[in-house]
């Protein structure tokens, strides 16, 4: 479940426990249990992540300074910021010229601003969708937990072979060409686009394995 923006603008910006759910079985009934571990703001992850092959889980040590920072994830920092400070400077007021400071700031000034409720995925249609965007962008791209998986497909929106990065448990993906965003609300769009274009039945099913 999508959280609210308050709870990603936390998530962003602050040391934060994150909650994976996983099931065991005893004694004939299966039971469902939640693996909790604090993380570190997404935005530091985005700062310290390390290039990652395919689709595989990170191997190694776990989060800590990475000798080569991954260009995807800078671009994502960098895009974030801009993003965010631009919001604050067309509500009226300074940058902060931090990060964490400028998205808390955004964040802060939300109840000032009108939610969009067009379909439309442009980027500035209006702060809920960009705060919405910066999260799912940031969970897709640090790679810190599991590596995104990286279709060799064509985006739908701006035609480039292999930007896309999606992660199927988040029901989320992101073209790190045109940046558009896919969230569990449009996601099997993106499925359908990709199930489309690979034809071969030997393939998984897309859409099976990014909305299930």
């Amino acid at each position: 479940m999508t959280p609210e923006p308050t709870d990603m603008v936390r998530e962003l910006t602050t040391t934060h426990r994150h909650s994976e759910p996983y099931t065991h079985q005893a004694n004939g009934t299966t039971y469902t249990q939640h693996h909790h571990v604090t993380v570190p703001a997404l935005l530091d992850q985005l700062q310290h992540a390390t290039p990652l092959t395919g689709g595989d889980d990170r191997t190694g040590s776990g989060y800590g300074s990475r000798p080569v920072a991954s260009l995807e994830a800078l671009d994502t920092l960098i895009r974030i910021d801009l993003e965010a400070a631009r919001w604050v400077r067309d509500l009226g007021l300074d940058d902060p010229g931090d990060t964490k400071a400028c998205v808390r700031l955004a964040g802060s000034l939300l109840p000032q601003t009108t939610t969009c409720t067009t379909d439309a995925r442009a980027t500035g249609c209006c702060l809920h969708h960009d705060i919405t965007r910066w999260w799912h962008q940031a969970r897709i791209v640090s790679g810190w937990d599991v590596a995104a998986w990286k279709p060799n497909n064509t985006c739908p929106l701006c035609g480039k072979r292999g930007t896309l990065r999606i992660r199927p448990a988040d029901h989320a993906a992101l073209c790190i060409d045109c940046r558009s965003t896919w969230e569990p609300g449009t996601i099997s769009l993106l499925a359908e686009h990709i199930r489309a274009e690979n034809h071969d039945q030997d393939e998984p099913d897309a859409e099976e394995m990014i909305t299930a």
